[in-house]
């Protein structure tokens, strides 16, 4: 996993719980990735699920490089100037890390309550 005292977006050396990073502004400063998808959309319903169980999820996509750049979960994501999305774009979901524990039980828990007709998509 991840280093939670190191910024994921400039890499910058950061206090325990600091937030944002004091470097480059970055709110993913002080949270560890939870989930990649593939998708937006999946990634979006891990957001929701995190965040009406009352935590602080925060929704980014990874840019060529591998860099996470945080995206507002109610906007439109269009990436070079309004271009479509590359296949290759990956989401993830990142949490305080604090919130780690508590958001791996709630996805376990929402992956075990699927329908079995999703379970082989």
């Amino acid at each position: 996993m991840e280093n939670a005292s190191r910024c994921p977006s400039c890499a910058a050396s950061l206090p325990p719980g600091k937030t944002p990073c004091p470097d480059c502004g970055s709110p993913l400063a002080g949270t560890l990735p939870i989930v990649v998808e593939p998708l937006r959309q999946e990634a979006a319903v891990a957001y929701g699920l995190l965040q009406s169980a009352g935590l602080h999820p925060v929704l980014a996509y990874y840019d060529g490089s591998g860099v996470p750049h945080p995206i507002n979960p109610e906007e439109t994501f269009l990436r070079a100037a309004g271009l479509m999305v590359p296949v290759t774009t990956s989401f993830a979901i990142y949490v305080p890390e604090g919130e780690t524990e508590d958001s791996e039980e709630i996805l376990k828990d929402a992956r075990r309550d699927r329908p079995e007709a999703e379970a082989g998509d």
